[in-house]
């Protein structure tokens, strides 16, 4: 029954042909995932390989060093190949932005290095839970409350999957009890000063107690129509960044016009997810553009009187006549 639910997150079988990247840390989910894997590949005769990654950020000194000892050690009596990374220096990803994006680098490299086409992570329905509420309570906008996706590109070659997002933390340790197999707990998930800890540690629990209904649920069905209106305003914001947006190729980045004449009476979330659809054609970075610099970028687009502005990433913003002028300084 576990397997089976994580054979349903691919689309097709095709996946089994393929090289994985296997994300493991140790921790319960992680060690599921792979266990899962590892009996697919076994019972339907998988062409492709399963790798195991780990990386090791250093942060909780012997423990993180015995963590690696143990994935190591599970992937030989499993016959699968492992590769190990660490942080440049001890503690040197305190935060968690810093720390998720050196893993997925970590990830991205691994599975391109090892002509994997897929990296599976082990994103649970809780992990998703806990996201939704986190980013719900931050004032996120549609996109962030759509959650994490089951897939999204690493790279052009590599895709990052979560084929344990429909399945219930619950559901991992009853298939690890039926195993037999251990599994590594970070303390690190105990304290309560990170935000995701705090939310699933007190919180929750808290929100549970207090409702009759079911907020997981209620917070689930939220993401999914969330992502019901996301993807009908982007597949406007694309018909309209056709016929609004021209990207010149240029060095050592591209330039963007905007024709605000086309979007003129066009709703302000309309245009500011034109203004995001554009931004990503260009191939400029999103992760420092938050809520309040999209929603700038779209004011100065329905603004005829707007002022020369610059955006994360040295993105120099200006208006010419009808045109925005997007260019990086």
């Amino acid at each position: 029954m576990f397997s089976s639910a994580i054979c349903s997150s691919w689309p097709s079988d095709s996946w089994r042909k393929c090289h994985v990247v296997v994300a493991v840390s140790g921790g319960a989910d992680s060690v599921a995932l792979l266990r899962a894997l590892v009996e697919i590949h076994q019972q339907t005769r998988g062409k492709g390989r399963l790798i195991v990654a780990h990386f090791n950020h250093r942060t909780r000194g012997t423990a993180s060093e015995n963590d690696a000892t143990w994935v190591a050690d599970l992937a030989r009596k499993l016959n699968l190949d492992i590769v190990v990374d660490q942080a440049r220096a001890p503690s040197s990803l305190t935060a968690e932005e810093q720390a998720r994006r050196a893993r997925m680098e970590f990830l991205r490299s691994v599975a391109e290095q090892q002509g994997a086409r897929y990296v599976a992570t082990a994103h649970t329905q809780n992990d998703q839970v806990e996201t939704v509420l986190m980013r719900l309570l931050r004032g996120s906008g549609i996109d962030g409350l759509t959650g994490i996706p089951m897939f999204r590109p690493l790279s052009p070659a590599v895709t990052l999957v979560r084929p344990m997002l429909t399945i219930d933390r619950q559901e991992v340790e009853a298939y690890l009890h039926e195993l037999g197999q251990d599994h590594r707990h970070d303390a690190t998930n105990d304290q309560a000063h990170y935000t995701r800890n705090w939310i699933r540690r007190d919180l929750l629990p808290l929100i549970r107690d207090r409702l009759s209904s079911d907020p997981d649920a209620s917070l689930l069905r939220l993401a999914s129509q969330a992502r019901e209106w996301r993807d009908a305003i982007e597949a406007i914001a694309d018909r309209l960044a056709t016929q609004a947006a021209q990207i010149e190729a240029g060095e050592p980045a591209p330039r963007m016009q905007i024709d605000t004449q086309t979007l003129a009476s066009e709703p302000a979330i309309v245009v500011q997810q034109v203004a995001r659809t554009v931004w990503r054609k260009a191939g400029w970075g999103e992760q420092a553009m938050g809520m309040q610099q999209w929603q700038r970028l779209a004011a100065a687009v329905l603004d005829d009187d707007a002022s020369t502005f610059e955006l994360p990433g040295g993105i120099s913003v200006s208006r010419q006549g009808a045109m925005l002028v997007l260019e990086r300084c």
